[in-house]
């Protein structure tokens, strides 16, 4: 595996705007904009059957061991594209909220009624990597691989070109020039350093 030297990637910023952020003003002048987005990764993480690896999920800081599988991770997944999506799914219709759906590519091949209600309305999907994998860990080759599979993936599933793109977790420090590489979209959501689009 390839290890990025120090000196690769972004330079870090501590100080940003300082004291004289941008005037920046919302459409129709609004002053809060409320960005809903939902994270879709069930059927994306790593499992036994698949990976001859356990993922793990929020509440526990372990993996269980092979050969056993973790059917309480994996049911957790499973409960997530089962019912918690639809429940989600019926609330955004009821109520006509447009939202971002933060999706990885394997997640929406594995649920096509999913697919079919994206395809079906006007939510922006956002790429969440072609799995919900650690790919700051990857070479810049596979890493870029994976990206085309994500972005050819999610537009056969939902009939829509992701425009935007975020990691599990952690982007690479190739990860902003792959963006731009590729093409195609309006943002990335991968850092957590500034309040302003």
């Amino acid at each position: 595996m390839e290890r990025p030297s120090r000196g690769q990637g972004p330079a870090r910023d501590f100080v940003g705007y300082g004291p004289r952020p941008p005037d920046f003003v919302w459409p129709g002048g609004a002053s809060v904009a409320v960005s809903i987005v939902v994270n879709y990764e069930e059927g994306a993480e790593l499992n036994m059957l698949e990976d001859g690896v356990n993922d793990t999920w929020g509440e526990y800081s372990t993996i269980v061991d092979p050969p056993w599988r973790d059917l309480g991770t994996e049911t957790h997944f499973e409960f997530g594209s089962r019912v918690g999506v639809w429940r989600l799914a019926r609330m955004f219709d009821e109520y006509a909220v447009p939202i971002s759906f933060g999706a990885c590519a394997v997640a929406l091949e594995r649920n096509p009624p999913l697919c079919d209600w994206l395809r079906a309305r006007e939510h922006e999907v956002l790429g969440h990597g072609h799995r919900w994998t650690d790919d700051w860990k990857l070479d810049r080759d596979e890493e870029r691989a994976r990206m085309r599979l994500a972005v050819e993936s999610v537009e056969r599933t939902t009939g829509q070109r992701v425009r935007g793109w975020y990691v599990r977790s952690f982007p690479s420090v190739n990860t902003r020039e792959l963006l731009v590489e590729e093409g195609g979209f309006l943002y990335d959501s991968d850092a957590c350093n500034d309040e302003i689009p």
